[in-house]
C-alpha cells in the first residue's frame, strides 16, 4: 500500500487519506523524509556526491534511465554530472523516519482500539482492522504487542457483527494474528472464538467460508487448538464435506490440510477415522507404542467400515493386528479380535487376512483359550473367534489346503469338524449361531462338504443339529435349517429317518409354515428342507400325510396365488418348495392308494394345472408337470368304463340314460368316465394346452417334464390314436418334433423319440414326417448315438417313416 498522503499535514505512516478525525495527533512527516524523485516517505535513504538524499530504489532506476541511454549520470536535483555513481546510506536520516514512523503507530493503535472497544461504527471498525492487519505485517512483535493490549480477545469478538465487510476483515486479521504466533493462538482457545469460526463454514458466504479454512489451518497447527476444534460436534463431517468439494479447490485443499493437521492430535483420531481419514490411525497402529495400538484397535471395532476401507485396513494393518492376536496382552487381543471381525466381513479383505495367517489363532481361541484368562474373557474371546470364523469361510478360500496347525490339520479336517460341532452341542447361542453359519458356508462348497458329513455320521452329531431346528432364537433355527439342506444330497435318508422317529420335530415344521401371514426366512428355509428330501421316501410322506400336512401346504399355495400373503422376496422361493413338497403325494400312488385318496380330495390334477398358467419359475412348472405325469398314470386306472344296458329300457328309462351320457360323455383317451378331481385326466382339467406350451419354454428340464407328462396319454392302455388327434389339433405334434430334432439332452432324447414313435404309428403322422427330414435326421442320430432302449425305439420310428427295411422275423431252428 502507498505509505504518502495527499498532502503533508494529513499524512500518516501507514499512509492513510483522510482519515484525520480518526487519528488526531498524529505527527506529519518532515519534508526531508520525502525522496525527491518518487515523493514517498523514504524506507532506505542514501545519499551520493551532489550531497542530496533519495530513495534506494528511486535513485537506482534513475541511474538505469543514463546508463540505457549511454548517458552522463547527474544528479536528480541539480541535473549535474557525477564524477562517482557510489551511494551511501543515510543512517541518521533512516532513523529519524523510523522513530516517526513509531510514534505515530502507536497513536494510530490507540486510536484503533479505542474504535475497537467503545462499539465503534463499521467504518471505523474496518479502518481499525487493516490498521492492525498493516501493524502486524510490520514485524512479528506487533502480533504479541497487540496481545499485551488484549486486542486479540477484541477483535474475536467482531466475529458477531453483524456487517459481513466486517467479518471478512476480522477473520482475516485474526488469521494474521495467529500466523506463527502461539501466544495469540491460546487466546483463541478460550472462550467460544473456534466454536464461532467453525460456524461460517456452513453459515457463511464463500468469501467467509474461504477466510474461516485459512484461519483453523492456521490455529490447527497448534496441538490445544486442534484438540479444542476436534471437540466441536461435527466438525470433521463438514471439513471432510469441504475437502471432497471439488467444485472448489482452493478451499477444498486448505480443509483437507486442516484435516491433517487435525490427525496430529490423538484425540482427533477416532473422529477422522469416522469420516474416512484413516491415516492418523494406521499410522498409529502400525508405529505405536502397544498401548497406543492396543487403543487404535479398540477405536478400529467402533468404526462402520466401509468396503473399501475394510480392504485398505486388511492390507495395510492386517498383519500388525493379526500379530497383536498372537502376541499381545488381554485388552490388545481382544481389541484386535474385534477389529479383525470387522474387516473380515468383506470377501476380498478376509482373503488378505487369511493370507495373513489369522485361521490359526482364530482357531486356537475358539477351542483352547489359556486358563489364565478370566472366564468372561475366555467367552468373549471365543464369541469373537467364532465370528470371525463365520466371515473367513465365506471368503470363497479352499480351506482343504489351509493348515490350521503344525499338525497340518486343516478346517474339515475330521478332528476339527468333530470340534466344531462338540462346541456347537456345549456353548451359549451367540458361538452356536456363528458356528452353524460357519458349516453352513462350507458345506456349500464340493470339497469340503464331504469331509464335514463323514465326521457327522461318525460324530452323530445329526440328531443334535435336527434339534436345533425348534431352538429358542429364530436365527439359529434358520441356521441349522439352512445347514441340513446342504447336507440333504449326502444325508437325506438318515435326516427322513430321524424325523420320522420324531414326529414332534417333524410337527414342528409343519406348524411354522402353517403359519405365514408374512413369509419371511426361516418359512423359506423350513419349506426348502422338507422340498429337499426324497421324494420317494414313503415313511416320511405317510408321517406328513398323518399331521395333515399337506392340507395346509396346499392352503398355502392357494393363499400365496390369491395375495392372502403379503408377497416379498420370500414369495417366488416358498412357493417353489411348497409345491415340490406337495409332488411327493403323487409317486408311489399304486403302492399307497390313501395317496390317491389325499390327492382326489386336494383336487391336485387342477391344482397343479392352474400352476402350469402362472407367470411362476421353472421350477414351479417342472415340479408341476412332473406332479401331472405321476397322476395321468394313474388315470386309466381310475377311469370307469360306463357300463351297457342288459335289456330294453321304457321310454323313459331311455330317455333318462341318453340325457346322462350326454353328461358323461366317456373320456376320448382313458374311454371311461373321467374328471379331473377323482382321476386326475389331463384333459378333463384342461392341461394339454398348457403342457403343450411349456414344450417351447427355454429351459430344457421344463420340456422334459412336460413331454413326459404328454406321454402318459401314449402309454399302454389308453386310446393313443385319440391322443394323438388332440395333440395335433392343439399344435402339439410339431412342437413335439421341434423337441427331437432339438435333441439337447439324453433324457429329453429318450422321451421324445419315445413320443415320435407313438405317433408315427398313425400312417397319416409317419406321411407327414417322412417329408420333414430333420425328424429323419434326427431319429437317425439316435438310433446311432442313444443308448440301448433309445436305439431300439428310434429303429422302430424309422421303420415308420420307411427309412429302414422292415424284416421278417427269422427262426434259427437246431438239428
Amino acid at each position: 500500500m502507498a505509505e504518502h498522503p495527499e498532502d503533508e499535514s494529513s499524512s500518516t505512516s501507514f499512509g492513510y487519506s483522510n482519515q484525520q478525525d480518526k487519528i488526531s495527533g498524529l505527527r506529519p512527516p518532515y519534508k526531508a523524509f520525502r525522496c525527491p524523485i518518487s515523493r514517498e516517505i523514504m524506507q532506505d535513504p542514501v545519499f551520493i556526491e551532489s550531497g542530496y538524499t533519495f530513495e534506494r530504489g528511486a535513485l537506482v532506476k534513475w541511474f538505469e534511465v543514463f546508463t540505457k541511454r549511454g548517458r552522463q549520470q547527474v544528479c536528480p536535483i541539480t541535473l549535474k554530472e557525477l564524477s562517482s555513481t557510489s551511494i551511501i546510506p543515510n543512517i541518521a536520516l533512516r532513523s529519524a523516519i523510523e522513530e516517526w514512523k513509531e510514534t505515530n503507530d502507536a497513536i494510530a493503535l490507540e486510536k484503533a482500539v479505542v474504535h475497537l472497544t467503545n462499539d465503534g461504527a463499521d467504518s471505523d471498525v474496518l479502518w481499525s482492522t487493516e490498521f492492525i492487519v498493516q501493524f502486524c505485517k510490520k514485524n512479528t512483535y506487533n502480533k504479541t504487542l497487540l496481545r499485551k493490549k488484549g486486542v486479540v480477545t477484541v477483535i474475536a469478538d467482531m466475529l458477531r457483527s453483524t456487517n459481513e465487510m466486517v467479518r471478512l476483515r476480522v477473520l482475516e486479521a485474526l488469521r494474521i494474528l495467529v500466523e506463527e504466533n502461539d501466544g495469540n493462538k491460546d487466546v483463541l482457545a478460550e472462550g467460544d472464538i473456534v466454536r464461532t469460526v467453525i460456524k461460517f463454514l456452513t453459515q457463511g458466504t464463500f468469501q467467509e467460508k474461504d477466510l474461516a479454512v485459512s484461519l483453523l489451518y492456521e490455529l490447527s497447527k497448534a496441538n490445544i487448538l486442534s484438540e479444542r476444534i476436534g471437540c466441536v460436534d461435527g466438525v470433521m463431517i463438514i471439513l471432510a464435506g469441504i475437502a471432497s468439494d471439488t467444485e472448489s479447490n482452493s478451499i477444498a485443499e486448505k480443509a483437507d490440510q486442516v484435516l491433517k493437521n487435525l490427525g496430529k492430535c490423538e484425540s482427533n483420531i477416532m473422529q477422522l477415522a469416522e469420516v474416512g481419514r484413516i491415516e492418523p490411525l494406521f499410522d498409529m497402529l502400525l508405529h505405536g507404542t502397544p498401548e497406543k495400538q492396543s487403543q487404535m484397535a479398540s477405536h478400529l471395532k467402533k468404526l462402520v467400515l466401509s468396503n473399501d476401507l475394510k480392504l485398505l485396513m486388511a492390507d495395510k494393518a492386517g498383519p500388525t493386528l493379526v500379530k497383536m492376536l498372537n502376541e499381545g496382552d488381554n485388552v490388545a487381543q481382544e481389541s484386535s479380535l474385534t477389529a479383525l471381525c470387522q474387516i473380515s466381513s468383506n470377501e476380498e479383505s478376509a482373503k488378505m487376512l487369511i493370507e495373513d495367517k489369522i485361521l490359526s489363532p482364530v482357531i486356537n481361541y475358539l477351542f483352547v483359550v489359556g486358563p489364565n484368562h478370566l472366564a468372561s474373557h475366555r467367552m468373549k474371546m471365543k464369541e469373537l473367534a467364532a465370528i470371525c470364523l463365520s466371515n473367513l469361510v465365506s471368503s470363497g478360500v479352499d480351506f482343504t489346503a489351509i493348515p490350521i496347525n503344525d499338525k497340518y490339520n486343516t478346517l474339515v479336517s475330521e478332528n476339527t469338524v468333530e470340534d466344531l460341532l462338540h462346541l456347537v452341542s456345549n456353548t451359549g447361542p451367540a458361538i452356536q449361531f456363528k458356528l452353524i453359519q460357519a458349516l453352513t458356508t462350507l458345506t456349500g462348497f464340493e470339497s469340503a462338504v464331504i469331509p464335514i458329513v463323514d465326521a457327522i455320521k461318525i460324530s452323530g452329531a445329526l440328531t443334535t443339529l435336527i434339534q436345533l431346528i425348534e431352538a429358542p432364537r429364530m436365527e439359529i433355527r434358520v441356521a441349522s435349517l439352512k445347514l441340513l439342506q446342504n447336507l440333504l444330497g449326502h444325508m437325506d435318508q438318515e435326516l427322513a429317518k430321524i424325523l420320522c422317529q420324531n414326529s414332534g420335530q417333524l410337527g414342528s415344521l409343519v406348524q411354522v409354515i402353517s403359519e405365514t401371514s408374512l413369509l419371511t426366512e426361516e418359512h423359506v428355509a423350513t419349506i426348502g428342507l422338507l422340498g429337499g428330501l426324497s421324494q420317494s421316501d414313503s415313511c416320511l410322506t405317510t408321517q406328513l400325510a398323518e399331521l395333515g400336512a399337506f392340507e395346509i401346504f396346499a392352503s398355502q399355495v392357494a393363499r400365496i396365488r390369491q395375495g392372502d400373503v403379503s408377497s416379498n422376496r420370500y414369495t417366488a422361493p416358498a412357493l417353489e418348495g411348497l409345491v415340490k413338497i406337495l409332488t411327493r403325494i403323487t409317486f408311489m400312488l399304486q403302492e399307497n392308494q390313501k395317496n390317491i385318496q389325499l390327492a382326489i380330495s386336494l383336487n391336485l390334477a387342477s391344482l397343479f394345472t392352474d400352476l402350469l398358467g402362472i407367470n411362476g419359475s421353472d421350477e414351479v412348472l417342472i415340479n408341476s408337470a412332473t406332479a401331472l405325469a405321476n397322476l395321468s398314470t394313474e388315470s386309466k386306472n381310475l377311469s370307469k368304463v360306463p357300463q351297457q344296458p342288459a335289456h330294453r329300457l321304457n321310454l323313459i328309462n331311455r330317455l333318462s340314460r341318453r340325457q346322462a351320457s350326454v353328461v358323461t360323455k366317456p373320456c376320448p383317451v382313458h374311454r371311461g368316465q373321467c374328471s379331473a378331481k377323482d382321476t386326475f385326466c389331463l384333459i378333463e382339467c384342461k392341461a394339454m394346452e398348457k403342457l403343450i406350451q411349456c414344450l417351447d419354454n427355454s429351459n430344457k428340464n421344463v420340456v422334459e417334464a412336460a413331454l413326459g407328462a404328454l406321454c402318459t396319454l401314449l402309454e399302454d392302455g389308453t386310446d393313443s390314436d385319440e391322443a394323438i388327434g388332440l395333440l395335433y389339433e392343439l399344435g402339439g405334434i410339431e412342437l413335439i418334433f421341434d423337441v427331437l430334432i432339438q435333441d439337447e439332452t439324453k433324457a429329453l432324447q429318450r422321451k421324445a423319440v419315445w413320443a415320435v414313435e407313438r405317433i408315427l404309428r398313425i400312417e397319416d403322422m409317419a406321411k407327414q414326417a417322412a417329408g420333414h427330414a430333420s425328424v429323419g435326421i434326427a431319429l437317425g442320430r439316435a438310433f446311432q448315438l442313444g443308448d440301448s432302449s433309445t436305439r431300439e425305439v428310434a429303429r422302430k420310428a424309422l421303420e415308420h417313416i420307411k427309412r429302414l427295411p422292415v424284416f421278417s422275423d427269422i427262426y434259427y431252428t437246431t438239428k
